[in-house]
């Protein structure tokens, strides 16, 4: 006997496998469907739980997590300004901005790391970008978004680094998704987990972040090109060559391979 699913997990799957920059669009279609006395409560702590596992961008230049979330509230820290914020999700906006005294010390390099990070940001990601830096009593966390989100011609695609610096290592992990909808619906996703030996100093932080996030581009483009040399020209040259366009779902009992399976030769 099948177990049922709950219509809290189902939503909350649905929230969760949404592709980077399109919440928004989720939202409207679950709220198009469900009942409002049911979907409200729901649906927002859904996309609570996106943002603080996956990262979200607000007002363009603030990060919300679970790595700068208030322990105190439902706010979210922001260390560089030392403020604390809440976010209006539909409008994707930081709101309700109020002073705060961090409780944990900044380490020396912290003003000079910021001021790279931003010249790095605005340097390697062309569209939208973001960035914050959250120390704490452990190590310290930088997060580094940048967006591409051309819904217009049908495609969207974040690059997402999350570096962990302690004890003169950087380990992080860096996420890629893309999603194209043209027409059809293609989404790629990549993520790889690194580890350098490094100084406590900005500018080798940053010269580390930036030689391993090229390297991992790098590394995109030869799998691509790989891809495209090796496993699609292996499909090719098993698919049919009749130099006309095929009708899948019209014809397909018209071709030697479709009428083999419609009459199950």
């Amino acid at each position: 006997m099948a177990q049922s699913v709950s219509l809290d997990s189902i939503i909350q799957s649905l929230v969760e496998s949404s592709p980077p920059g399109e919440l928004s669009e989720i939202v409207e279609d679950l709220n198009s469907v469900l009942p409002e006395e049911i979907s409200s409560s729901i649906i927002t702590q859904a996309l609570e739980n996106y943002i603080d596992k996956n990262c979200g961008i607000f007002s363009s230049s603030y990060i919300a997590s679970e790595y700068n979330k208030s322990p105190h509230s439902t706010k979210y820290a922001d260390f560089i300004g030392k403020k604390l914020f809440n976010i209006d999700l539909g409008r994707q906006a930081a709101i309700d901005f109020e002073e705060f005294t961090p409780g944990v010390d900044y380490p020396e390099y912290y003003p000079e790391l910021v001021s790279k990070l931003k010249e790095y940001g605005d340097k390697q990601y062309p569209s939208k970008f973001a960035f914050t830096v959250i120390p704490s009593t452990d190590d310290v966390k930088i997060i580094v978004i940048g967006q591409r989100l051309n819904k217009e011609n049908f495609y969207t695609g974040q690059w997402k680094s999350v570096y962990s610096l302690k004890e003169k290592v950087l380990e992080g992990t860096i996420k890629i998704d893309i999603h194209y909808f043209e027409e059809g619906n293609v989404r790629l996703t990549y993520e790889d987990k690194v580890t350098n030996d490094v100084t406590m100093d900005a500018r080798y932080i940053i010269n580390t972040i930036n030689t391993t996030e090229n390297n991992i581009a790098v590394k995109i483009v030869e799998n691509f090109n790989d891809l495209n040399q090796r496993s699609f020209k292996n499909l090719r040259r098993l698919l049919p060559v009749t130099r006309s366009k095929i009708n899948w779902g019209k014809a397909i009992g018209n071709y030697k391979l479709g009428s083999d399976v419609v009459h199950k030769k």
